[in-house]
């Protein structure tokens, strides 16, 4: 029998915070213990885990970072404090549906040399209502689908994918004492995490149901002006050499998908040469003659803005 830690990063939303705790104590196979690491200046979050404490003999222990460690070194030392055999991170706002470990441990009980374990998630917006039209979607961009179940991607292809998602995955704990998130990576972090796991080979499996929910709302990192995941990411798959096919066509994917956003996110950090670098190297050069290619070059080169629709929440 697997012990399971769930640990648990949060900052500042002690009602999701809730939400996401009690779905890791209504699990079919209990975990052997929850940790919050809270960057969290008050003592809500600290409220919310003594209040739970109470309704469990699961033992839910709080980490209060003073002062605050942000994403990375937050994630590291929940990395570090997990004792069980097998550990998943799950975001604050997220959930994991009921079944979700106890499918998980599932395949680590009939797969030996798999790693790394995880499912479909569904999207819910803010008040926890489900888009499943959107989730297909979601799912699908992520080659969360039927013909990759299984062991049908390689590591790397699942990590340069992101097959592997940035949180409710059940991994090796002795894996996340080697490997771990990193600030080289800026807000890309999560996916950087992610693409060296799959680099350094460790077998995932991917389980084609739905195990957890997503959240979309507007406290997400890539909704910040100040955020760079694309950017980041853009760097990573730039340098990125998978070695199969499939491999091959998801970087071509990813670069062609991140190039606006990173050209975007180079300009708003002050790197213009490098947002122009984006701008006229493979993975948008074939776009420079569409309306908005001409406004983006515009801008770029000749810093004439123009005026931007109302964004829409991000994914986090």
């Amino acid at each position: 029998m697997f012990t399971v830690s769930i640990v648990i990063p949060t900052y500042n939303r002690p009602a999701l915070l809730a939400e996401a705790i009690r779905s890791c104590l209504d699990q079919t196979y209990p975990p052997s213990e929850l940790i919050v690491g809270d960057d969290s200046p008050g003592d809500e979050s600290r409220q919310v885990v003594e209040a739970m404490q109470v309704t469990t003999s699961i033992p839910i222990r709080h980490i209060h970072n003073k002062p605050s460690l942000r994403q990375v070194a937050n994630v590291n030392r929940l990395f570090d404090a997990a004792t069980g055999d097998k550990t998943m991170l799950l975001h604050d706002d997220d959930l994991l549906l009921p079944e979700a470990l106890e499918t998980l441990v599932n395949v680590f009980r009939k797969h030996d040399k798999v790693a790394v374990a995880f499912g479909k998630q569904y999207l819910i917006d803010q008040t926890g209502q489900i888009d499943y039209a959107s989730s297909e979607i979601f799912n699908r961009d992520f080659y969360r689908i039927p013909p990759y179940e299984g062991v049908n991607m390689t590591p790397f292809e699942a990590g340069i994918s992101q097959q592997f998602p940035n949180n409710g995955y059940l991994i090796d704990t002795a894996i996340i004492r080697q490997i771990q998130y990193t600030n080289e990576s800026g807000d890309a972090c999560d996916f950087d995490f992610g693409y060296r796991i799959g680099a350094a080979g460790h077998r995932t499996y991917f389980v084609d149901s739905y195990l957890g929910k997503y959240r979309l709302h507007n406290q997400s990192i890539s909704h910040s002006r100040a955020s760079n995941p694309a950017y980041h990411a853009y760097k990573l798959l730039v340098e990125a050499a998978p070695e199969t096919q499939l491999g091959k066509s998801i970087r071509a994917i990813r670069l062609r998908e991140r190039a606006p956003i990173a050209i975007t996110e180079a300009l708003l950090m002050g790197d213009r040469r490098q947002a122009m670098s984006i701008l006229f190297g493979p993975w948008y050069r074939s776009r420079l003659l569409t309306p908005r290619g001409i406004k983006r070059v515009l801008h770029t080169v000749f810093n004439i803005r123009f005026d931007r629709p109302q964004s829409t929440p991000a994914t986090h």
